[in-house]
């Protein structure tokens, strides 16, 4: 697998949250590590609408989602996150 920048995985988050917004599907979108290297998680309440499924990777970047349950908006903090 090629190395993986944080710069590659904020632009792969974005894409994916523009897609999951597009098909309508309600997510928690944010940027893990899986084998060393950066992907996006995607967090959903449950399992995707074949409108809201995402491909394995966007921009080459892993995309690995899991169905947590009710999702809620929590308030930003004023960090900055990926």
């Amino acid at each position: 697998m090629a190395h993986i920048s944080l710069e590659q995985a904020r632009v792969a988050k974005r894409a994916t949250q523009q897609r999951l917004e597009a098909a309508g599907q309600d997510a928690a979108v944010g940027i893990t590590r899986v084998d060393g290297e950066y992907a996006v998680k995607v967090n959903v309440a449950a399992a995707p609408r074949a409108a809201g499924r995402l491909p394995a990777s966007i921009e080459g970047v892993p995309v690995k989602v899991e169905v947590v349950g009710p999702i809620t908006p929590r308030a930003r903090s004023g960090a900055r996150r990926p």
